[in-house]
């Protein structure tokens, strides 16, 4: 029997920035990506905020054989109020469907929480609903170093030694640094391959400089685009 990955991931992490917005002034809504691979778990982020509070986040995760997922977060004045999230997920011994819906008041309680699994409703603990607020402020976390080093998510189609990004028509010369395990750097350059990938790095002028590989695949995967979970 596999051993369960745990399904929540926990970080212990200070809280985000509560800065006030000053009234009567505009100020730009910004938008970064960010991705990691941490295990078995690979995930990429689309982080939003405003005067350094974040307002939403959108989160693509997959696991391999424990699943895969989407989640929507949505903040009001710097406080996380919504998370709304579907995917699959191991659940005795066999990937299951799932979907969860938590708000939150003012004060940070779950005031409604709608746990299901292959449709059967669950009750969700309070180490549960402590871990998905957790997981947010992880990814906050890792968008916002990964910022502060010039890293983005970056996606497109590999062929060769040449990347062609989503919604672009030029391909592009990127490498890796640090350099890639023997064996991922051979499938890569395997020629005649147009794959699709996702990367945490850099974007030149005339070329890409990737730090971590997030995904490789050959099933004629299209880009990904951030989930869109809750309404306005």
């Amino acid at each position: 029997m596999k051993r369960l990955l745990p399904f929540f991931l926990i970080s212990l992490l200070a809280g985000c920035e509560t800065t006030a917005v000053p009234e009567n002034t505009i100020t730009p809504i910004l938008t970064h990506t960010g991705g990691q691979t941490m295990g078995d778990a690979t995930s990429l982020y689309w982080y939003t905020s405003q005067q350094n509070r974040p307002v939403k986040l959108a989160e693509v995760v997959t696991a391999g054989d424990y699943g895969q997922y989407q989640s929507d977060y949505r903040w009001r004045d710097g406080k996380l109020r919504e998370i709304k999230r579907e995917g699959t997920r191991l659940y005795e011994n066999t990937l299951k469907p799932f979907s969860l819906h938590v708000r939150y008041d003012t004060q940070g309680s779950a005031v409604f929480q709608r746990y299901s699994v292959d449709g059967a409703v669950l009750p969700l603990s309070d180490s549960q609903l402590y871990q998905l607020t957790q997981q947010a402020k992880n990814a906050i976390r890792v968008v916002r170093e990964q910022r502060k080093d010039g890293l983005s998510l970056i996606q497109g189609y590999w062929q060769g030694n040449r990347l062609t990004r989503c919604g672009t028509d030029k391909p592009v010369a990127m490498s890796f640094d640090p350099a890639l395990p023997e064996f991922t750097a051979r499938q890569l350059s395997q020629q005649g391959q147009n794959r699709f990938i996702a990367v945490s790095g850099k974007v030149r002028r005339e070329s890409i400089e990737a730090s971590q590989l997030l995904m490789l695949t050959g099933d004629g995967k299209q880009c990904i685009a951030p989930p869109v979970l809750l309404g306005n």
